[in-house]
């Protein structure tokens, strides 16, 4: 059996759940960097659970999840152990930024971290040795945040290895259409990667939501990460209960596909359509109206996301275009 986790913090205790934080800094004002945490122990020994959300803090959906979750875990049977971060960024989520804002680093890009550095390292660090550690499976939440849509989209790491099979079922088992092999990242320090490599903690990562469609999908979004949660548990037999009947589901392999110019960005390619190579997928004008970029599909694949805001400036992310590998 894993060690418990210690808070430095416990704000109340409620029966079988202990709310509370774990530090990593003290603010000149006295007042600490710190990372909030929920747990709730089950009725039995079992897998310990860890979901979190805001890596990046202003991508919310996998956060209500947890709140909505944790507070229905509280009376319900279960075995094992559910630990949720709503916050890992708490200072990142309660600015609505992306990264953090005391140095400006972007949490998911340094894991493991480095308790000798920057806070954000430290608080990568802590995590890692205060938290994830003692765990069995991870569910990090991600999404679009305030520029990028996104379709859901559930990432793993693909590999024969037993840790990235048991990634790929519960992937399969969060249960949404496009499941995301993993394997080619354009950068470094991603706690999924970090967290097998190090731990050997299957992770799976789902990519729910943005600010873009929060006026009429938040509720269906949060409820997606909700079902997920629980789907997962149930695939880890932490609760009772038949899975979903499974959607239709296409493996995909995410690509990254960057403007190289800035302008007033039209998308000729929507969400979930199949796009043969050569199509273009959007246009950059620029303030005179003239045509300066177009951006052609560099295989058959499907858009999984795109840039939403209408200005994009040289090298941002414009669509997010997966290769279909089945």
């Amino acid at each position: 059996m894993k060690q418990k986790i210690i808070l430095d913090d416990i704000v109340s205790i409620r029966g079988k759940r202990t709310d509370g934080y774990v530090n990593f800094g003290q603010k000149p004002d006295g007042s600490q960097f710190r990372i909030p945490v929920i747990i709730i122990e089950g009725e039995k020994e079992g897998p310990t659970l860890l979901v979190d959300a805001c890596t990046h803090g202003d991508e919310y959906e996998g956060a209500e999840a947890i709140v909505e979750i944790a507070k229905k875990l509280e009376t319900e049977k279960f075995v094992g152990t559910f630990v949720g971060v709503p916050a890992l960024n708490f200072e990142a989520f309660s600015c609505i930024s992306r990264v953090s804002i005391t140095d400006g680093y972007n949490l998911n890009r340094i894991f493991p971290g480095n308790n000798e550095s920057y806070i954000t390292h430290r608080l990568a660090y802590t995590y890692m040795e205060k938290v994830v550690k003692f765990v069995d499976c991870v569910i990090t939440f991600h999404g679009g945040g305030d520029v990028l849509h996104l379709e859901p989209i559930i990432g793993y790491l693909p590999g024969d290895d037993e840790i990235s099979k048991k990634t790929l079922e519960l992937a399969k088992a969060f249960n949404q259409k496009f499941i995301w092999s993993m394997q080619n990242l354009p950068f470094n320090g991603v706690t999924s990667i970090e967290y097998k490599r190090i731990l050997g903690i299957p992770t799976v990562l789902p990519e729910v939501g943005s600010h873009c469609g929060r006026l009429y999908d938040r509720e269906g979004n949060v409820k997606i990460c909700s079902d997920g949660i629980v789907n997962v548990m149930i695939a880890l037999k932490m609760l009772d209960g038949e899975a979903p009947m499974p959607v239709e589901k296409m493996n995909v392999e995410l690509h990254y596909l960057h403007a190289r110019n800035g302008g007033i960005q039209k998308l000729l390619k929507q969400k979930g359509e199949i796009v043969e190579e050569g199509e273009i997928l959007g246009e950059i004008y620029d303030v005179f109206g003239n045509k300066i970029e177009e951006l052609e599909a560099p295989y058959r694949g499907v858009v999984i996301g795109f840039w939403s805001v209408p200005v994009i400036r040289p090298g941002d992310w414009w669509y997010l275009y997966a290769k279909i590998l089945d």
